[in-house]
């Protein structure tokens, strides 16, 4: 990271203190604080949503590459076409991920995601969080996503016991 430095070697932990730090003694960091330089290669795995009702309705702003590429996702999915939550395959990691928007606009808190499922034959452990922001300190206008994942062999190869 270039202007936030933290030792912190998982990413959502990494990408909370960033956002505690934006925050102050404020209840939401304002959405223009956000910046992709400090956040460094962080920002790779990272995707902002410009929130709507219904939930689906809402609007992926970025979506970094290397969430894409966990996600099996394109790399120009969100840039082809302005993208919707709806849009997210269900079970996908991208799609599991924002599941969880409307938590996070009806509590105003950050929201930790922790799932494993399978995706293509193969155990997919996602960590996750999406943390709220705000133009005015009062109203969530923006949604600051942050996943990634580890993938475990292929479950369908596994031999049976014998």
């Amino acid at each position: 990271m270039s202007g936030f430095v933290t030792n912190e070697r998982r990413l959502v932990l990494r990408v909370e203190a960033y956002w505690n730090c934006l925050r102050q003694n404020r209840r939401f960091p304002k959405t223009a604080d956000i910046d992709p330089v400090e956040l460094g290669e962080d920002w790779c795995d990272c995707f902002v949503i410009n929130p709507s009702q219904p939930a689906e309705d809402a609007v992926f702003l970025f979506v970094g590459p290397s969430l894409l590429e966990n996600a099996r996702l394109p790399l120009d999915w969100s840039r082809s076409a302005e993208r919707h939550l709806r849009d997210c395959p269900a079970g996908s990691m991208l799609g599991r991920s924002v599941q969880y928007v409307e938590q996070v606009l009806a509590g105003g808190v950050p929201v930790t995601v922790a799932e494993v499922f399978e995706d293509h034959g193969e155990e997919v452990r996602l960590r996750g969080t999406l943390f709220p922001l705000s133009t005015n300190g009062r109203d969530i206008d923006a949604i600051l996503g942050a996943a990634n994942c580890a993938r475990q062999e292929s479950l369908r190869t596994k031999q049976p016991a014998v």
